[in-house]
């Protein structure tokens, strides 16, 4: 039986999104395993009771993640693995005699650099590129990036997947069309798209087409959920102000109130320009809606027969395309149930390999 360390140092303070939700899903599928499962968390344990635990308890996460943690970790006696789930490892770790093995969930830092913020580019990028050269073991999510890092890594690179939570479970859920209503909603009559507001997610090229369209359907809303990213581009801030009268912003919501709205959409769209994964469309397939994705990779490899591509350079096609989707009886969406177990079927199947 090994003893296995888990970074969850990255969720104090932060919204739960989906590296956060991935993060999660990996330690509690750790913890289903033979193995000493502790996690390391800063300021509070806010996912369980594990004695194991170690709290931080300091706020600052640059101290936490490159002093105070390393420090700890190097004096722990007999640990078998240390896996980071959610942001790269410290790279003082990176030189000790620990096996290091965190997750890579895409290579937006390598090809979509501009996009990202300042502090991204200036802090989290040198510790991806030196995990790409020393850490044990990487992690992804898909076969697309697993290809792009195998292409720059001699490290093992592993596709274990990505499991979307069973919040998201019809066996678990009820839906409720009230819930729409306070968004001042109705049935079938929006679309919604659900991602971080930043550049990669290419919201800017959704309003163009919003634009157009929203003339066609005026009785229609486009919906945006998620958290503000980053960036001050003055041709967004123009887009959205004046389409205000055609978009709702939810901001950060609950997964009862996502579920709805997931499920009483006409459609989810998502339009990025750059995925590891894509787990919102999976999320709003598994409430049965109907799903509309830009024609990159990843969605091709992931959702091949269960969604509607739109071309990233061709804005008459994409208006084209997606007037269509609006305008027609859509047959309901089907997901295949082993989405909620990819990751914990692939720990439960492959751990012990690599510790």
């Amino acid at each position: 039986m090994a003893n296995i360390i888990v970074d969850l140092t990255p969720l104090y303070g932060r919204k739960i999104t989906g590296i956060e939700r991935y993060g999660i899903e990996l330690y509690q599928a750790l913890v289903k395993t033979e193995h000493t499962i502790i996690p390391i968390f800063r300021k509070e344990n806010s996912i369980d009771d594990n004695s194991n635990a170690i709290i931080i308890n300091c706020s600052n996460r640059f101290f936490v993640e490159n002093i105070i943690m390393p420090w700890k970790l190097i004096r722990l006696k007999n640990i078998s693995a240390v896996f980071f789930p959610i942001l790269p490892p410290p790279i003082s770790l990176l030189y000790s005699n620990l096996k290091i093995i965190p997750t890579i969930h895409d290579l937006a830092f390598k090809f979509y650099s501009k996009t990202l913020s300042t502090k991204a580019r200036f802090y989290l990028t040198p510790k991806y590129n030196m995990a790409l050269k020393r850490a044990n073991y990487i992690l992804t999510i898909s076969e697309t990036v697993k290809r792009e890092l195998e292409s720059i890594s001699k490290v093992p690179i592993l596709n274990w997947g990505e499991s979307i939570s069973k919040n998201f479970s019809l066996n678990n859920f009820h839906f409720n069309s009230e819930v729409i209503k306070k968004f001042g909603l109705n049935i079938n009559n929006y679309l919604i798209s659900v991602s971080t507001l930043e550049p990669r997610k290419n919201l800017k090229y959704l309003l163009k087409i919003w634009e157009n369209l929203s003339i066609k359907h005026p009785n229609f809303k486009l919906v945006l959920v998620g958290r503000l990213g980053w960036g001050n581009d003055a041709e967004l801030r123009n887009l959205l102000d004046n389409l205000k009268n055609s978009i709702i912003i939810t901001g950060f919501i609950t997964d009862s109130e996502l579920i709805n709205l997931y499920h009483f959409s006409k459609s989810f769209i998502l339009l990025s320009m750059y995925e590891g994964f894509g787990r919102t469309p999976f999320e709003a397939l598994a409430c049965k809606t109907n799903i509309i994705v830009s024609d990159i990779p990843v969605f091709r490899e992931n959702l091949e027969h269960n969604a509607t591509f739109v071309p990233l350079k061709d804005i008459d096609n994409a208006i084209r395309i997606i007037d269509s989707t609006i305008s027609m009886n859509q047959n309901e969406s089907k997901i295949d149930p082993k989405i909620f177990n990819i990751l914990e079927t692939n720990i439960i199947n492959n751990l012990n390999k690599i510790i």
